[in-house]
């Protein structure tokens, strides 16, 4: 049987209510959700980073063009 932890206590999934059990899948997505979420946001960042070091080469270039 597939057991939950909450606060350092166990419980069986299938002893939980359908409403529990739903809770439970709304957790389920919101921790998933958050977890994608995340990931998208290190991936903006690490874009971002490389296209501010590659701006600040760009000008730094130009200035030994002038």
């Amino acid at each position: 049987m597939t057991k939950l932890t909450l606060d350092d206590k166990e419980y069986e999934i299938e002893d939980m209510t359908d409403e529990q059990k739903d809770i439970l899948s709304v957790l389920n997505l919101n921790s998933n959700s958050s977890t994608l979420l995340s990931h998208m946001l290190q991936c903006v960042e690490s874009v971002r980073a490389v296209k501010v070091a590659e701006l600040k080469e760009s000008l730094e270039g130009n200035k030994d063009d002038n």
